[in-house]
């Protein structure tokens, strides 16, 4: 009887955790996680680490308010009387029973390995997504936004409900099972980690979830774009005609600079001249006044 009494509370422990799991709490993989358990001054208990065969593990203690760590010492971080995981690894996932104190619900952790992807902002962009929903019904594809209810669509509707007209998945989501969500004119709010995942009739999770982390950058000057329009609609009348002004300036020094030279030498060319012409006209006049003295004489 006693093997068989131990068996017994063995199923009875298991499906007690497995049907006191509030919440499914999702975290990507790689980043760190905080339980949400408190070691208070005062207080004492352990966190369990319960496996999928039923047996459990000893992850942590909590005495007098300090925590003493059992399991994965070289990822376990306490602040204060805080504890959780400086990085989570994908085989963190699974159910943890918190017993500090007073007993609270377990934590069923998924650790989600997720896209990176980076958009600039006002663009269109594909959140990726798939399962296999061949041969299934009464699913529907959920995602999610930093924890938030974001799409929901069934195998019966066409769109997403309570969303913005920016968020669409493919009306073929159930025939082809491509849950991929597509956001556009992306704003700088809609960075975070999105995760995508499907329920059944029941609104159990089927399969491990999808994540995507959305990076959100800012438009560059260069990469706002104008169009181009013809010069002599965008012009100003100086501006079309500034190239002949500068012609004409040019023109007009050139004429005066040569004007210039031209009345220096004509004027030089006549002072030179001028010394030739006053001895003539002296030998003329000289000339001219004897010429009547002869013609007296003559006579």
């Amino acid at each position: 009887m006693a093997p068989l009494l131990r068996e017994v509370i063995f199923i009875l422990t298991f499906i007690h955790v497995f049907l006191h799991v509030a919440d499914c709490v999702k975290v990507i993989l790689g980043d760190p996680f905080i339980f949400p358990v408190n070691c208070e001054p005062g207080e004492s208990g352990t966190m369990l680490r319960v496996f999928k065969d039923g047996s459990t593990s000893e992850v942590a203690t909590c005495h007098s308010g300090k925590w003493t760590v059992k399991m994965y010492k070289d990822r376990m971080m306490i602040n204060s009387s805080k504890i959780g995981f400086n990085r989570t690894v994908y085989n963190d996932g699974g159910v943890y029973e918190l017993n500090i104190s007073k007993p609270t619900d377990p934590v069923q952790l998924e650790v989600v390995a997720a896209w990176n992807v980076s958009v600039v902002e006002d663009e269109t962009v594909t959140l990726p997504c798939h399962f296999e929903t061949t041969g299934k019904t009464g699913l529907t594809a959920v995602w999610e936004k930093n924890g938030k209810s974001l799409c929901v669509k069934n195998s019966r509707s066409d769109g997403c409900s309570g969303t913005p007209d920016r968020l669409s998945m493919s009306t073929d989501w159930f025939t082809h099972g491509n849950l991929s969500l597509t956001v556009a004119r992306v704003q700088p709010g809609d960075r975070g980690d999105y995760f995508c995942y499907v329920q059944d009739e029941h609104r159990n999770h089927s399969g491990n979830p999808a994540a995507v982390r959305l990076t959100v950058r800012e438009k560059k000057a260069h990469q706002i774009t104008t169009p181009a329009t013809p010069v002599n609609q965008t012009q100003s009348c100086s501006e079309q005609t500034k190239p002949w002004k500068i012609s004409t300036l040019v023109v007009s020094v050139f004429l005066l600079v040569a004007v210039a030279l031209l009345v220096i030498l004509f004027f030089w060319s006549h002072f030179k001249s001028g010394c030739d012409f006053r001895k003539l006209y002296k030998l003329v006049g000289s000339q001219h006044t004897s010429q009547p003295n002869e013609a007296t004489t003559t006579v």
